[in-house]
């Protein structure tokens, strides 16, 4: 058995269920269902119970009038389930076993007529039991009047000529078998083997029941069954029986030929419901898919309308909304779909009431458009529209799957809104703490590169005559790297900003390693005075970058390498290509290295305050600026420590070329 409903309830919650017919008057049962709900203050169901039975030229007439109850229980305030189960009688005593611990009471309809006539009441004795040892309370609602009947009319209409046409074509064939066999076979070897003639007539009529359905499989047994009688059953050309035994024969025959349409008929209606199935499968995928990849609620839409038209062989549309008009929606994908007239009336209803519109619904039923209202559990979210590109039944199921498809598209919305919104609040949190983090660093460390700068020109503006030579030249040379230093600091956190909003374009052009490296050793010397640089060469090369970039990461490596290791230590620099890893550049200090617990969070931004280190002043966005700068310019930049001691840092670059050797040493 198979069940499934539109809801998923509170267990601790009551319910009261309704099992809907398909009668005039099933409208009772849901009103009822309602009342009694509200009465008890629980909440309420309507079920449709689907047998699993082999199909009928009219089964989807049926189909569509308990597409619409179920579509009305749902505009009424109840919940929906529809099951399939083996019999009516089973999904019911499923139903009851699923639900006692909750069911208040089952409201069944008395009176009313089945799809094939039989009264639902006495198919449902043994439920009826079983609701009654759990406390459950049973109530039938007489069905008065007739039930549905089919006018011929109505009958000759859902018969698709056609299907009986293939079917003869197909005991035609068979025919043609036969009188091959005659033309082939003597006439003793023949009457031999005048089973086979049976045989190939009985593959033509199962052939008819599984390709085309019942009816054209029951046509094929009897058209089957006139043949063999009239041109291979003796007295030939003629429809009397010479003997009791070519009766007997020919009635099994018929017999066989209509049990193996029947049989047919229903396996392929098994395998028709099983491609439903597999169907239903396919787009709840697809949905959870578009949940978990997409980026944005453009991105979702677009591929959802894509693979759900190629499911469904359907055309699909969104329609969400306007931002300065909440209370009209208009087409979000295909952009250039317009809708007019009963169309666009259909649409508006669905959005306006929360109602399922268009085709095969209550409401608008000329329109060649289907919309269902996409609601989350936040609210509503837009409408779904289907287009059917040729004539096709909207039956119970196919409603049915269109609900959660719309529903399941209003979740994936509202978890692309959340998420983006969550994104945005994480951001903004983001941003505030680095900002508080910016202004302790601001106030400190900028602080005191200022005062040293205040000081040392106060003492020399006020007291420089009577300072010795050296004591001057000492005042203005502290000035002078506090100045520095400052401006370090100032045009890091510009940088930082600068990368942070996207604003900073990258020039790439080839420059010679070497002559970048000169130009920021002279920059520094003043800087790393206290730290011989050594620069080894080993092949001459040019990198195609943005050498300001690569100067600026060069420079704050080095002034990171000479703030955090010991006065006299010396800075190297060494460089190479590979045809497969690229263009490297190490830059190697001799001080302590990084800690082991600091290595994954050195290119951090404010790691440095992270580590509460107040002897070393800055802002700790130099080696970050660093990583952000790298990956800018498409390479990247690592750090390690060296197995003799001292920490390297390299930067990767893709492209390289080689150019002019050189070879020299800055000390």
């Amino acid at each position: 058995m198979i069940s499934e409903h539109s809801e998923t309830s509170d267990n601790s919650t009551h319910l009261v269920i309704a099992c809907i017919t398909d009668h005039p008057k099933a409208m009772a049962l849901l009103r009822t269902a309602r009342s009694r709900a509200q009465d008890l203050g629980v909440k309420w169901r309507a079920v449709y119970i689907e047998a699993l039975t082999y199909s009928t030229p009219v089964e989807a007439g049926i189909q569509a009038r308990m597409q619409r109850l179920l579509t009305l229980a749902k505009q009424m305030g109840g919940e929906v389930q529809h099951m399939v189960s083996e019999t009516v009688e089973k999904g019911v005593s499923q139903l009851i076993a699923e639900e006692k611990d909750r069911l208040t009471m089952f409201i069944i309809g008395s009176g009313a007529r089945g799809p094939k006539g039989k009264r639902h009441n006495l198919n449902w004795d043994r439920a009826v039991q079983l609701a009654r040892k759990q406390h459950i309370a049973v109530e039938f609602i007489p069905l008065s009047g007739q039930p549905y009947r089919r006018t011929l009319k109505q009958w000759v209409s859902s018969i698709r000529p056609l299907h009986i046409v293939y079917g003869l074509l197909a005991v035609a064939v068979a025919l043609l078998g036969a009188v091959f066999l005659e033309s082939v076979l003597s006439p003793a070897l023949f009457r031999v083997n005048s089973q086979n003639v049976g045989l190939l007539f009985m593959i033509a009529c199962a052939f008819s029941a599984g390709r085309f359905g019942l009816l054209p499989g029951l046509i094929a047994s009897v058209a089957s069954f006139l043949i063999v009688n009239y041109y291979f059953t003796l007295p030939y050309h003629t429809l009397k029986f010479d003997n009791v035994t070519d009766t007997i024969n020919m009635v099994l025959f018929l017999s066989a030929a209509l049990l193996i349409s029947l049989f047919t008929s229903q396996t392929r209606s098994y395998a028709e419901k099983a491609a439903r199935r597999e169907l239903d499968t396919q787009a709840l995928f697809t949905l959870y898919r578009m949940a978990t990849n997409a980026s944005s609620r453009r991105q979702a839409l677009e591929e959802l309308q894509v693979n759900l038209a190629r499911m469904l062989a359907m055309d699909v549309a969104f329609f969400l909304p306007t931002a300065f008009n909440p209370d009209v929606v208009e087409v979000e994908v295909p952009l250039q779909l317009q809708l007019v007239g009963m169309d666009r009336k259909a649409l508006d209803l669905c959005w306006r009431e929360m109602k399922t519109s268009g085709a095969s619904s209550p409401f608008y039923t000329s329109s060649d458009w289907r919309f269902e209202p996409m609601v989350a559990p936040g609210g509503e979210i837009g409408v779904l529209g289907i287009k059917p590109r040729k004539i096709t039944q909207l039956d119970a199921w196919f409603g049915r799957l269109l609900t959660a498809i719309a529903d399941q598209t209003a979740s994936v919305l509202e978890h692309i809104e959340m998420e983006r919104s969550m994104e945005d609040t994480r951001l903004r949190e983001d941003r505030e703490k680095l900002r508080s983090m910016l202004l302790s660093s601001v106030s400190h460390d900028l602080k005191t590169p200022l005062a040293s700068i205040v000081g040392a020109l106060s003492i020399y503006r006020s007291q420089g005559k009577k300072l010795t030579p050296e004591k001057r030249e000492m005042l203005i040379e502290t000035a002078l790297e506090e100045t520095v230093r400052l401006d370090s600091f100032i045009t890091n956190i510009l940088d930082m900003t600068r990368l942070e909003s996207g604003k900073i374009e990258f020039r790439r052009e080839w420059h010679p390693i070497k002559d970048i490296i000169q130009r920021v050793a002279r920059r520094l010397e003043h800087r790393l005075k206290k730290h011989p640089l050594t620069i080894h060469t080993s092949t001459p090369i040019e990198i195609f970058s943005d050498g300001m970039m690569i100067e600026q990461v060069l420079q704050n490596v080095l002034d990171n390498a000479g703030k955090y290791t010991q006065p006299g230590t010396k800075i190297s620099i060494g460089w190479k290509g590979d045809d497969t890893t690229g263009f490297a550049c190490e830059v190697r200090d001799f001080g302590n290295g990084i800690p082991a617990t600091k290595l994954e969070s050195v290119f951090d931004k404010y790691a440095r305050l992270q580590k509460q280190d107040s002897q070393v002043a800055g802002t700790g966005l130099g080696l970050a600026i660093c990583k952000a700068m790298m990956e800018g310019l498409g390479g990247s930049i690592t750090a390690s420590n060296h197995p003799e001691g001292g920490a390297v840092f390299t930067l990767y670059l893709p492209q390289w070329r080689h150019h002019r050797a050189a070879k020299y040493e800055v000390a």
